[in-house]
């Protein structure tokens, strides 16, 4: 378990240390210059001030200077937490992530709960009960989920909140710390509408992943020794059902960190995907290079918890 856990650590490094170098190089061939247009917007009117303050510019943010030069200093910094300043905002980055960051993570927890404890229950239900008026009614639900845009739910709900129940949620956010109630009344229907999203592949791959265990020789084994059903099921059949939804699970939960702008935006969630496109719009690029880098991050360490709840949930993978 050893040689697995360090094997997974020495492959993590230069992944981390190469998807930096691709989000670095990747912004300097996006055409724009900061410089430029921040000196632009000023509105001055002489172009000889204008190129003399874009000169001035990018000396003082070190954009004159040779790329690897600037990404050998960019790293350094950001591998003690200084993560530059940004061009736009006109404050540290790295109090952007600190502000932005805890309500992206508890979106996508909450999200990642709730489609968890509704999804992987309902999959094994579907394969257990094949065939019935349950199954078709658990399929109907996840076709049903993957039929509709992200987005499209979003609105829907919040339409229907409206239209409905004459109610909107709070636009102004307030963390969980400060006033529970309030942030849950902000957060329970972006949550609603990107678990039923993302919950509906995950059962599906349960109900299938399911239906194949099941027929296995041990399965069989097991039901001819007379364990109950439920011992059948959930002690020995959906353990070893769960390898590729967990696989899912870990890739959905990098994801859901940088792919719920479109939930940040419906419902006014001033997060890291908002704080990412306006970034992006602005030409920021140390706050750009920031917020990709630290996206890459919990990504790939989602992954490398990944493997490890492979290794615990198979034994046969540690030895491999």
């Amino acid at each position: 378990m050893r040689k697995y856990v360090a094997r997974r650590l020495l492959l993590f490094v230069p992944t981390l240390l190469g998807a930096s170098l691709l989000i670095f190089v990747l912004l300097r061939l996006v055409p724009g210059d900061i410089a430029e247009i921040l000196v632009y917007q000023a509105g001055t009117e002489s172009s000889a001030i204008q190129q003399k303050q874009v000169q001035e510019i990018r000396q003082e943010f070190g954009l004159d200077r040779p790329v690897v030069v600037q990404y050998l200093a960019w790293l350094g910094n950001a591998l003690r937490g200084d993560f530059g300043y940004s061009y736009t905002q006109r404050r540290p980055v790295t109090d952007i992530i600190r502000e932005r960051f805890p309500r992206s993570l508890e979106l996508a927890f909450l999200t990642l709960v709730v489609a968890i404890v509704w999804a992987i229950p309902l999959g094994v239900v579907s394969a257990a009960r094949q065939n019935t008026w349950v199954d078709y009614l658990v399929r109907v639900v996840s076709i049903s989920g993957l039929s509709l845009p992200i987005f499209f739910t979003g609105v829907l709900i919040l339409y229907g909140l409206v239209r409905f129940f004459r109610w909107l949620p709070p636009l102004e956010f307030v963390s969980f710390f400060d006033d529970p109630a309030e942030n849950l009344k902000q957060l329970v229907w972006p949550t609603l509408a990107q678990a039923y999203y993302i919950s509906a592949p995950i059962m599906r791959l349960t109900r299938s992943q399911m239906l194949e265990v099941i027929r296995h020789d041990y399965v069989r084994t097991a039901q001819a020794k007379g364990l109950g059903h439920y011992a059948v099921v959930y002690r020995h059949a959906l353990r070893n059902s769960l390898l590729p939804v967990v696989t899912f699970i870990g890739w959905w939960g990098g994801r859901l960190l940088g792919g719920i702008v479109i939930m940040e935006i419906i419902f006014a969630i001033p997060g890291m995907g908002t704080a990412l496109v306006q970034a992006v719009n602005y030409r920021d690029y140390p706050t750009v290079q920031a917020i990709v880098f630290v996206m890459a991050l919990i990504f790939l360490t989602l992954n490398l918890l990944v493997d490890l709840l492979y290794a615990w949930l198979d034994p046969r993978i540690r030895y491999a």
